[in-house]
C-alpha cells in the first residue's frame, strides 16, 4: 500500500498535468544555466512519479526518464534539505546503482526539492557530474535559488489549473441554474412573462399563452 503522504504527493503531482508534456523554454534555460554556472555536464528538472522519474527539462542527458528505483531524486524528495552526494562510489545508497556503475557514470549529485504551494516535493532541480566534487557555499546557494524559481513556475501552473477548475465549476453552476430557471419558466402552471421597460413582451411561457389565447 502507498503511504498517505505519498498518495497526497502523487495527487499533487498529477493535478499539475505536467508529466509527459513538451519542453518549456523557461525551464530549459534554468538547466542550461545550472550546467554552465556549476560547471557540470548534466542538469535536470526531474519529477518523481510512482514508478519512474521523468525529466521535464534536461541538459547533457539523452534519456527522458529512468525507473524510480534508480533515481537519486527519489531519495532527495524524502528530505527537507538538499541532497548532496560528493562521491556516489563511496555512498552505500548509490555505489551499486546502474547509473553509477555504468553510463553515464554519475559520481556527484546535488538535488534541491521542487515544491508545490502545499509543500509537496514533486521533484528536484539537480546537478550531476561524472567526477567526485564538492560545491562551494556560493554554488549551493545558486542551486537553491534556481530551484526556488522552478518551484515558483510549478506553483504558478498550480494556480492556473485551480483557476481553470473554478471557472469550469462556475460555468457548470451557471448552466445548471439557467436550465433550472428555463424548466420552471416553461413548466409553471401560472402565466409568466418577461416585459421590457417600454411594455413590450420579451418572453412568455406556454401557460400565459393559453390563458390569453
Amino acid at each position: 500500500p502507498i503511504p498517505p503522504y505519498e498518495k497526497e504527493r502523487l495527487k499533487a503531482l498529477h493535478e499539475l498535468d505536467i508529466l509527459d508534456t513538451p519542453a518549456e523554454a523557461s525551464l530549459d534555460r534554468i538547466t542550461r544555466l545550472v550546467a554552465r554556472v556549476l560547471d557540470v555536464p548534466i542538469a535536470l528538472v526531474s519529477l518523481v512519479d510512482q514508478d519512474r522519474q521523468w525529466f521535464k527539462s534536461r541538459t547533457g542527458l539523452e534519456a527522458s526518464e529512468t525507473p524510480r528505483d534508480m533515481a537519486f531524486c527519489a531519495h532527495a524528495i524524502l528530505q527537507t534539505t538538499p541532497l548532496v552526494v560528493p562521491d556516489t562510489a563511496h555512498d552505500e545508497r548509490f555505489c551499486d546503482n546502474p547509473l553509477v556503475t555504468g553510463a553515464p557514470h554519475f559520481r556527484f549529485y546535488a538535488g534541491v526539492q521542487i515544491r508545490t504551494s502545499s509543500g509537496f516535493a514533486v521533484g528536484t532541480l539537480c546537478a550531476i557530474d561524472d567526477r567526485p566534487r564538492e560545491l562551494t557555499q556560493e554554488e549551493m546557494d545558486i542551486l537553491r535559488d534556481l530551484a526556488d524559481v522552478v518551484s515558483r513556475e510549478v506553483q504558478l501552473r498550480e494556480n492556473l489549473m485551480l483557476a481553470r477548475r473554478q471557472r469550469n465549476r462556475s460555468d457548470a453552476l451557471f448552466r445548471a441554474s439557467e436550465a433550472g430557471y428555463r424548466s420552471m419558466f416553461e413548466l409553471a402552471s401560472v402565466g409568466i412573462a418577461l416585459v421590457a421597460p417600454d411594455g413590450g413582451w420579451l418572453s412568455v411561457n406556454t401557460a400565459l399563452c393559453e390563458i390569453l389565447g
